[in-house]
């Protein structure tokens, strides 16, 4: 479970790529609010960096 943030970056990084890639603006937009919903995801359940302060 502690690297489950690698799986979301890998969604967002893929949504990323079907948003530029897609071909009609529904899709975009569904993309980029996908992308946007992953990449918040990924800062969640990021681990603490070693040698921050909380």
């Amino acid at each position: 479970m502690r690297r489950i943030w690698h799986v979301f970056n890998a969604l967002t990084l893929a949504n990323v790529v079907l948003m530029f890639t897609a071909d009609d603006t529904a899709s975009r937009v569904l993309h980029g609010v996908a992308t946007v919903a992953f990449a918040v995801a990924t800062i969640a359940t990021r681990p603490p960096r070693p040698g921050k302060r909380p």
